[in-house]
């Protein structure tokens, strides 16, 4: 019996929308895939974008949320309790300003069906071909990864750290969401919902609950690295209660 499905997506105000859900679109293994698109506040069209998106494309399965509490943790638990709700037992999340590669959706059920400890998989993120890219950015971005993993461990003098997820290229059982109480219903000038979750994985099911494999890959934009700078990058994963001090947050949800 395959494992069903779903794949959440917050967006705030995200232009591109249309690419994410085309690469859905075109995943390989989309059996039985639900799509809960869940608007946090957006002040523009992306909900329209979507709706016609849904329209055009009657064979993806296309659900659109709307959260009023402003967050992607919001959003997110939001859209995961709803997929879980509606049966499924796999839920899997990118962003708004990600594409997720074609095999993607195949390769999360083949993890978990393979691997039965595993509750909790993420991947390798690599650039978006969008108007902030740059070149180098294709080392760039895994590398400031792995170091951020890496120095995030080291504060916390915690291994789980080195196992965080991305966000964008995630997925859970839907048993292990429910029993850890899923994610926080924060925000980005708050907390990393996504790093606060796989550490809360990990502490409670155990380091092997949680797998990052290197060939699930996600292609998500650089605009915040861009914004940002490396360094306030760093200061805003490493010392969230600066955020909104020394570091202003950049709004994307």
């Amino acid at each position: 019996m395959t494992d069903r499905l779903a794949v959440v997506v917050p967006v705030f105000n995200e232009p591109g929308i249309a690419r994410t859900l085309e690469a859905l679109r075109g995943q390989h293994d989309a059996a039985d895939m639900r799509i809960y698109v869940v608007d946090n506040g957006s002040t523009d069209d992306t909900v329209r974008r979507v709706e016609r998106f849904a329209a055009a494309q009657t064979a993806l399965d296309i659900r659109v949320l709307v959260e009023r509490q402003k967050g992607t943790g919001a959003a997110c638990d939001t859209g995961f309790r709803a997929a879980i709700a509606d049966g499924s037992t796999l839920v899997a999340r990118t962003d708004g300003d990600s594409e997720p590669e074609a095999d993607w959706t195949g390769r999360i059920r083949t993890l978990f069906a393979h691997h039965p400890e595993v509750q909790l998989v993420g991947g390798t993120s690599i650039p978006l071909r969008d108007e902030y890219f740059r070149w180098g950015d294709d080392l760039l971005m895994p590398g400031a990864l792995a170091t951020l993993r890496i120095m995030m461990a080291v504060q916390h003098l915690d291994p789980a750290y080195l196992r965080f997820v991305a966000g964008h290229n995630m997925a859970v059982r839907s048993s292990a969401y429910l029993a850890t109480g899923g994610i926080e219903r924060t925000a980005i000038d708050e907390r990393d919902e996504d790093i606060d979750f796989s550490v809360r994985i990990s502490h409670r099911l155990g380091l092997d609950a949680v797998k990052i494999d290197p060939a699930l890959k996600v292609a998500t934009s650089m605009r915040r690295v861009r914004r940002y700078g490396l360094g306030l990058m760093g200061v805003h994963h490493l010392l969230p209660a600066l955020r909104g001090r020394l570091v202003r947050t950049i709004d994307i949800r």
